[in-house]
């Protein structure tokens, strides 16, 4: 009987560990897909797994080119990217350029910028309302 008690925890933790993995290959082509109609060419895709609840910010940095276009594409396991978004900073991490319009409480899901200084960007993932989130994001560039 002990051992069926054992056996059927483990069971159980492994199970919940499988349900809280964070597939992001779904959203990362919904991402890359965007890109193409535009014009953009892929650069690189992040991960952002917020499911563990344990992380409220996911931030990557990547060196931008003086001239070149940019979009940064969001997708997630929510309906219209609600609760997910991204700030792009400048190298003294001073924003440039949000998915999230405060004014209208809308999440947007790709933001565009054309660079007009080469140098190290940072993009700065974050939740609203501490929800846990599965999701991708893409980079693209055109010149």
């Amino acid at each position: 009987m002990k051992k069926i008690v054992i056996l059927s925890v483990f069971l159980m933790t492994i199970a919940s560990f499988a349900q809280a993995q964070c597939d992001v290959t779904e959203f990362t082509n919904k991402c890359a897909d965007r890109l193409k109609p535009l014009g953009f060419k892929y650069l690189k895709s992040y991960k952002l797994d917020f499911l563990n609840g344990s992380k409220k910010q996911i931030m990557y940095s990547y060196v931008f080119s003086n001239g070149t276009n940019y979009i940064v594409t969001l997708a997630n396991n929510q309906k219209d990217n609600k609760g997910l978004y991204v700030t792009l900073l400048d190298s003294e991490k001073r924003p440039v350029a949000s998915s999230y319009v405060e004014r209208d409480k809308k999440y947007l899901s790709a933001i565009t910028i054309k660079c007009s200084r080469t140098g190290i960007y940072y993009l700065a993932y974050e939740v609203k309302e501490g929800r846990e989130f599965c999701g991708s994001s893409v980079i693209g560039f055109k010149r």
